[in-house]
Protein backbone atom coordinates (compact mmCIF):
# COMPACT_ATOMS: atom_id res chain seq x y z
CA UNK A 1 0.00 0.00 0.00
CA UNK A 2 1.10 3.53 -0.37
CA UNK A 3 2.48 5.29 2.06
CA UNK A 4 1.44 8.99 1.27
CA UNK A 5 -2.38 7.80 0.62
CA UNK A 6 -2.62 6.80 3.89
CA UNK A 7 -0.72 9.32 5.46
CA UNK A 8 -3.81 11.46 6.85
CA UNK A 9 -1.34 14.45 6.91
CA UNK A 10 -0.48 14.44 3.25
CA UNK A 11 -4.39 13.75 2.73
CA UNK A 12 -5.05 16.85 4.63
CA UNK A 13 -2.35 18.88 2.48
CA UNK A 14 -4.28 17.63 -0.41
CA UNK A 15 -7.25 18.32 0.39
CA UNK A 16 -6.65 22.03 1.45
CA UNK A 17 -4.86 22.88 -1.63
CA UNK A 18 -7.83 21.47 -3.03
CA UNK A 19 -10.18 23.71 -1.73
CA UNK A 20 -7.59 26.68 -1.95
CA UNK A 21 -7.38 25.83 -5.60
CA UNK A 22 -11.34 25.95 -5.80
CA UNK A 23 -12.46 28.82 -3.79
CA UNK A 24 -9.22 30.62 -5.77
CA UNK A 25 -11.78 30.28 -8.91
CA UNK A 26 -15.16 31.19 -6.86
CA UNK A 27 -13.01 34.49 -5.93
CA UNK A 28 -12.21 34.83 -9.24
CA UNK A 29 -15.88 34.45 -10.49
CA UNK A 30 -17.35 36.87 -7.84
CA UNK A 31 -14.29 39.21 -9.27
CA UNK A 32 -15.97 38.66 -12.17
CA UNK A 33 -19.36 39.10 -11.42
CA UNK A 34 -18.93 42.29 -10.00
CA UNK A 35 -16.49 43.36 -12.04
CA UNK A 36 -19.82 43.09 -14.61
CA UNK A 37 -22.34 44.34 -12.44
CA UNK A 38 -20.37 47.81 -11.83
CA UNK A 39 -19.96 48.00 -15.16
CA UNK A 40 -23.46 48.32 -16.25
CA UNK A 41 -24.53 50.45 -13.27
CA UNK A 42 -21.56 52.86 -14.53
CA UNK A 43 -23.37 52.82 -18.25
CA UNK A 44 -26.45 53.35 -16.61
CA UNK A 45 -25.75 56.38 -14.44
CA UNK A 46 -24.47 57.67 -17.75
CA UNK A 47 -27.34 57.09 -19.36
CA UNK A 48 -29.57 60.46 -19.93
CA UNK A 49 -32.72 59.55 -17.33
CA UNK A 50 -35.09 60.09 -20.39
CA UNK A 51 -33.20 57.27 -22.30
CA UNK A 52 -32.82 54.67 -19.21
CA UNK A 53 -34.23 50.79 -18.94
CA UNK A 54 -35.81 50.52 -16.71
CA UNK A 55 -36.92 54.03 -16.25
CA UNK A 56 -37.09 52.81 -11.96
CA UNK A 57 -33.58 53.26 -10.45
CA UNK A 58 -35.00 50.68 -8.29
CA UNK A 59 -36.21 48.10 -10.92
CA UNK A 60 -32.58 48.79 -12.42
CA UNK A 61 -30.72 47.31 -8.86
CA UNK A 62 -33.16 44.49 -8.22
CA UNK A 63 -32.38 43.39 -11.94
CA UNK A 64 -28.69 43.21 -11.08
CA UNK A 65 -29.48 40.86 -8.05
CA UNK A 66 -28.16 43.20 -5.69
CA UNK A 67 -28.64 45.06 -2.42
CA UNK A 68 -29.17 48.84 -2.73
CA UNK A 69 -26.63 49.78 -0.38
CA UNK A 70 -23.65 47.86 -2.73
CA UNK A 71 -24.62 49.86 -5.44
CA UNK A 72 -24.65 53.40 -4.32
CA UNK A 73 -21.75 52.20 -2.54
CA UNK A 74 -20.15 51.20 -6.07
CA UNK A 75 -21.43 54.40 -7.37
CA UNK A 76 -19.77 56.63 -5.25
CA UNK A 77 -16.29 55.27 -5.59
CA UNK A 78 -14.05 58.48 -7.32
CA UNK A 79 -12.97 55.87 -9.92
CA UNK A 80 -16.48 55.09 -10.99
CA UNK A 81 -18.25 58.99 -10.95
CA UNK A 82 -15.09 59.02 -13.11
CA UNK A 83 -15.79 56.64 -15.33
CA UNK A 84 -19.43 58.29 -15.60
CA UNK A 85 -17.81 61.63 -16.12
CA UNK A 86 -15.98 60.56 -18.91
CA UNK A 87 -18.90 58.66 -20.89
CA UNK A 88 -20.54 62.12 -20.90
CA UNK A 89 -17.91 64.00 -21.98
CA UNK A 90 -17.61 61.57 -25.17
CA UNK A 91 -21.06 61.39 -26.15
CA UNK A 92 -20.78 65.34 -25.32
CA UNK A 93 -17.77 65.58 -27.73
CA UNK A 94 -19.10 63.06 -30.45
CA UNK A 95 -22.62 65.28 -31.12
CA UNK A 96 -20.60 68.30 -30.50
CA UNK A 97 -19.24 68.81 -33.58
CA UNK A 98 -22.47 68.50 -35.18
CA UNK A 99 -24.48 71.17 -33.05
CA UNK A 100 -21.07 73.79 -33.42
CA UNK A 101 -21.42 73.00 -37.27
CA UNK A 102 -25.46 74.15 -36.91
CA UNK A 103 -24.59 77.11 -34.87
CA UNK A 104 -21.95 77.81 -37.80
CA UNK A 105 -24.78 77.50 -40.58
CA UNK A 106 -27.11 79.82 -38.27
CA UNK A 107 -24.81 81.86 -37.66
CA UNK A 108 -23.96 82.61 -41.23
CA UNK A 109 -27.62 82.98 -41.58
CA UNK A 110 -27.13 85.97 -39.92
CA UNK A 111 -29.24 84.57 -37.08
CA UNK A 112 -28.08 87.02 -34.01
CA UNK A 113 -28.45 84.55 -30.99
CA UNK A 114 -26.14 82.22 -32.94
CA UNK A 115 -23.63 85.00 -33.70
CA UNK A 116 -23.72 85.56 -30.40
CA UNK A 117 -23.15 81.98 -29.11
CA UNK A 118 -20.76 80.98 -31.95
CA UNK A 119 -18.34 83.91 -31.71
CA UNK A 120 -18.31 83.38 -27.88
CA UNK A 121 -17.28 79.99 -28.18
CA UNK A 122 -14.31 80.98 -30.09
CA UNK A 123 -13.81 83.99 -27.66
CA UNK A 124 -13.86 80.81 -25.21
CA UNK A 125 -11.56 78.93 -27.04
CA UNK A 126 -8.90 81.23 -27.88
CA UNK A 127 -8.61 82.60 -24.12
CA UNK A 128 -8.23 78.92 -22.96
CA UNK A 129 -5.71 78.17 -26.00
CA UNK A 130 -4.19 81.35 -25.28
CA UNK A 131 -4.39 82.17 -29.04
CA UNK A 132 -3.55 85.92 -30.67
CA UNK A 133 -4.37 86.90 -34.22
CA UNK A 134 -1.99 89.47 -35.27
CA UNK A 135 -0.94 90.84 -31.70
CA UNK A 136 -4.95 91.67 -31.21
CA UNK A 137 -6.30 89.93 -28.68
CA UNK A 138 -9.48 87.75 -29.86
CA UNK A 139 -11.73 89.82 -27.50
CA UNK A 140 -11.13 92.96 -29.85
CA UNK A 141 -11.92 90.95 -32.72
CA UNK A 142 -14.67 89.56 -31.22
CA UNK A 143 -16.23 92.90 -30.82
CA UNK A 144 -15.24 94.16 -34.00
CA UNK A 145 -16.93 91.11 -35.55
CA UNK A 146 -20.15 91.20 -33.15
CA UNK A 147 -20.99 94.63 -33.77
CA UNK A 148 -20.35 94.57 -37.71
CA UNK A 149 -23.05 92.04 -37.37
CA UNK A 150 -25.41 94.73 -35.45
CA UNK A 151 -24.95 93.41 -32.32
CA UNK A 152 -23.70 94.91 -28.86
CA UNK A 153 -19.93 94.09 -27.43
CA UNK A 154 -19.64 90.83 -26.02
CA UNK A 155 -17.57 92.86 -23.19
CA UNK A 156 -20.32 94.87 -22.15
CA UNK A 157 -22.62 92.81 -19.71
CA UNK A 158 -26.45 93.83 -19.26
CA UNK A 159 -27.33 96.66 -17.32
CA UNK A 160 -23.87 98.29 -18.90
CA UNK A 161 -24.88 101.36 -20.57
CA UNK A 162 -22.79 103.39 -22.25
CA UNK A 163 -21.17 106.73 -20.25
CA UNK A 164 -22.94 110.40 -21.21
CA UNK A 165 -21.42 112.88 -20.29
Amino acid sequence: MNEEATNPINNRQAEEQTFAVKNTEEIGEVKEEKADWVAKAIEYEATPKSLREPKSKMDFINSLGIPRSSYYHEISKRENKKKIVDIWLNEALNGGNEVLEKLKQNALEGKEKSIEMYLKFVLELAENLDIKSDGKSFQVIFDTAFKNYGGNSASKTEGDSPKQG
